[in-house]
């Protein structure tokens, strides 16, 4: 097979391909004819597939195309599409090295394995249904369609019973007349008679009433008067609405109002109603057929008639509705008139939205027996007239692009370009302004589409790239990356916490001191140990075995050679901490108050400092105060310490120590016994070291509800102690001066009563105790 054999057969391709992307025959004298640019991508593959098949090479197949008479810009665009798609270029890819296997970094971390959890796939929302264009006009509630009565009166209006007319003469003669027309059609004008203007307009009754007055008023004649005819108080009208109507029936209206007015109060048209021919039915003929469309569309009034009494407005069962979705403007139902095509549904839908694909509509059809789809090229739409119950879809473009390319990462201008015939990378990053100086050099890639939509990637090395000993040709929607450095450069750390001015977290550089982060950190504060600063470093362990020490530390001197300690070189994740000095701090505050000579409160000294220590310090305690009944508190809490004890037991003395925030209370020596609660004479007593029960009688005993078994003392030192009990006998406390005897009184719902088993359970304890009492006495 020769060359330009195999060239016939390649010109008979692009021919049938062409032929087919343009619905019609071209023959072979119109090769000169064929424009590359309506040939889809596909036909461009197909045809480059059946050269490669025939042998015939490249450049003699271009050249042979010119012979023939085909133009050398749609030889250059044929030869463009085949760069763009890629077809004639060979891409050798370079070869990626091995990736290592990463090891885990952590081998004490327990990776635990999840159950997978189901996938639950979301259905889609169904789809909403297409409203009927129009409707909802009449569904708005928060507008009001009425007549307006401030216009002045239409010259067209027509008089009828009812109406009343105000009559103005002006000029040589002036008055006024304010009449109505009598249910007979009569107008009655005072000393010019009566006049029927039942059925005329404004307008002819002027006349007629100019005329009238003439006899009356000669001055109108010459023009010295002039007479004005206008509409006062309009009478009302009776109007029927009849068919699809939301609300059919008679309504009374202002004769004033409009078959929109009419239709609007009704409610419109119901779900079958039309509104392409509504008819006004006027002494039972058809007076006019209107179209609510041009009302809707182009906001024309031509069908907005004014009613006249006992109207009949018709709203018939529509004929024909089609409805329109995908990438359109107004999607929805709209009813058509049975000449109106395809392009008039597209024009009443608002036109195609900005994505719309305008080469071809889908229209969803119903036939005699079943649904049935047909595609309605462009070049049709004013030909094809839809039917009832069609439904149209007017698809989108597809987001794809045919000639670009992305260009991202460490580049100065990265973005999206566009792909010209023959572009490579080196091209494309000289466009780009070249690669900053953060780019790393050893490694770019490619994420590639190829035309049978396989994805490949492709490694190649920048700086190759820009010193020109290598370059790789690109297709569309290529996306090229070229990293930036510090992607593989781990970020690390250093550490410094304790008792410096501001603790934090730096990023380590290499070359950083000891010196340097203490300084970075704000210095040491007043109570920091400089001799004892302690840094952790990770151990850096290559073996595979799992050690046992994974962190060393060691302790620093700054103040023992100090210049060599601060140029101690740091290493990434090193934790620096500087402790505080053992004994440099405040131990805390003892607060003294009540009988002593210096009370307040007193610093700590040491750490074993007694309460007996701190009342020396304080001055000791003055003429009056009783140190028996110290009371010393801890958080609020009473601590039970006998002040009063000198003995040298280790132990006792341990009990005196006090803590910081304790306090001491030293209250003043008083020598009365105060009695209270339920007794005949509460008062205070002089104290005579007698017993519980003297001064119980000494406040002349106790009432008739008093609770004696529950009597306590309250000592000085903030103790209480009660009356205490064994089976019938009761032991009382021993009173000091200072004491407070408090007798309660008896709960009145707390009443003693014995039951057979309660005195059952006495006998059987006193006759026990009889006998061990007589067991003892032997």
């Amino acid at each position: 097979m020769n060359n330009k054999f195999r060239y016939y057969i390649l010109l008979i391709l692009l021919v049938i391909g062409y032929a087919k992307g343009q619905a019609q025959t071209i023959s072979m004298s119109d090769i000169q004819n064929v424009k590359v640019s309506q040939l889809s991508d596909a036909q461009i593959k197909q045809a480059w597939d059946k050269l490669q098949e025939s042998g015939v090479p490249e450049q003699e197949a271009y050249k042979l195309m010119l012979q023939k008479g085909m133009p050398a810009g749609e030889v250059q665009a044929f030869k463009d599409r085949v760069v763009l798609l890629g077809l004639n270029k060979k891409v050798v890819k370079t070869p990626e090295a091995p990736e290592q296997e990463k090891k885990e970094a952590n081998r004490d971390t327990a990776n635990t394995v999840k159950k997978p959890e189901p996938v639950i796939v979301e259905k889609p929302a169904p789809e909403p249904p297409l409203g009927v264009y129009g409707m909802e006009f009449f569904n708005q509630t928060a507008i009001k369609f009425e007549p307006n009565f401030s216009l002045a009166t239409p010259k067209s209006y027509v008089l009828g019973p009812g109406d009343e007319l105000i009559v103005l003469v002006t000029g040589l003669n002036e008055t006024s007349i304010r009449t109505k027309i009598t249910p007979e059609g009569n107008l009655q004008i005072p000393r010019a008679g009566i006049i029927y203007l039942n059925g005329f307009t404004i307008e002819q009754a002027t006349g007629l009433i100019r005329n009238k007055m003439t006899k009356v008023y000669p001055a109108l004649s010459g023009g010295q008067t002039q007479v004005a005819v206008n509409l006062g108080n309009t009478r009302s009208i009776k109007v029927t609405l009849v068919g699809e109507v939301k609300t059919p029936g008679s309504y009374t209206i202002s004769s004033l109002s409009t078959l929109f007015n009419a239709l609007y109060n009704s409610g419109g048209p119901n779900a079958n109603g039309s509104l392409r021919y509504i008819e006004l039915l006027r002494n039972n003929k058809l007076y006019k057929t209107i179209d609510f469309y041009s009302f809707l569309q182009k906001g024309l009034m031509e069908g907005n008639v004014r009613l006249e009494d006992q109207d009949v407005i018709r709203i018939p069962v529509y004929k024909k509705r089609v409805g329109i979705k995908g990438e359109i403007k107004r999607p929805a139902v709209y009813e058509l008139k049975e000449n109106e095509q395809l392009e008039d549904l597209i024009s009443y839908a608002g036109g195609f939205t900005d994505i719309a694909y305008r080469g071809i509509a889908k229209v969803d059809q119903i036939n005699a027996l079943e649904r049935e789809v047909k595609d309605v090229p462009a070049n049709l739409f004013g030909n094809f007239t839809p039917h009832n119950g069609d439904l149209v879809q007017i698809g989108a473009i597809t987001n794809r692009y045919t000639n670009r390319i992305v260009l991202e990462g460490a580049v100065n201008r990265p973005g999206v370009y566009e792909l010209t015939a023959g572009l490579s990378l080196s091209e494309l990053l000289k466009t780009a302004q070249g690669l900053k100086v953060e780019a790393y050099m050893e490694r770019g890639y490619i994420k590639r589409t190829l035309p049978n939509l396989e994805r490949e990637m492709i490694s190649f090395n920048p700086a190759d790239v820009i010193n020109g000993k290598s370059d790789v040709p690109l297709m569309r929607e290529d996306s090229i990356t070229i990293q930036d450095r510090s992607v593989f450069v781990s970020q690390q750390n250093v550490t410094v916490n304790g008792f410096v001015k501001k603790p934090a977290t730096f990023t380590f550089r290499k070359g950083m001191k000891l010196g340097d982060v203490i300084a970075m950190a704000g210095g040491f504060q007043d109570e920091a140990a400089e001799h004892h600063i302690e840094i952790s470093r990770i151990i850096k362990n290559t073996s595979d075995s799992v050690a046992n020490q994974l962190v060393k530390t060691f302790t620093i001197d700054i103040n023992n050679n100090t210049a060599a300690e601060q140029e101690l070189e740091l290493q990434p994740m090193d934790y620096i901490y500087v402790p505080r000095l053992v004994n440099y701090k405040a131990l805390g505050n003892i607060s003294v108050k009540g009988e002593v000579l210096f009370p307040g409160d007193y610093a700590v000294q040491r750490r074993d400092e007694t309460a007996l220590d701190l009342l020396q310090r304080a001055g000791g305690l003055s003429p009056y105060g009783a140190l028996e009944n110290a009371q010393v508190y801890r958080k609020g809490t009473r601590l039970n310490l006998d002040l009063t004890n000198k003995s040298n037991d280790p132990n006792v003395k341990r009990t005196m120590i006090l803590l910081p925030g304790d306090s001491i209370y030293i209250p003043r020596a008083i020598s009365l016994v105060e009695v209270s609660g339920a007794v005949n004479n509460p008062q205070l007593i002089s104290y005579n070291g007698k017993r519980f029960k003297y001064y119980i009688n000494a406040a002349a005993g106790t009432k008739e509800n008093a609770r004696l078994k529950g009597a306590y003392v309250q000592y000085p030192n903030g103790l209480n102690k009660p009356v205490g009990h064994f089976l019938f006998f009761r032991t009382y406390p021993a009173v000091k001066p200072g004491s407070k005897i408090v007798v309660p009184l008896k709960d009145p719902n707390n009443k003693f009563r014995l039951g057979f088993a309660e005195i059952s359970g006495m006998t059987s304890a006193i006759t026990a105790l009889i006998g061990l009492i007589a067991i003892l006495a032997k």
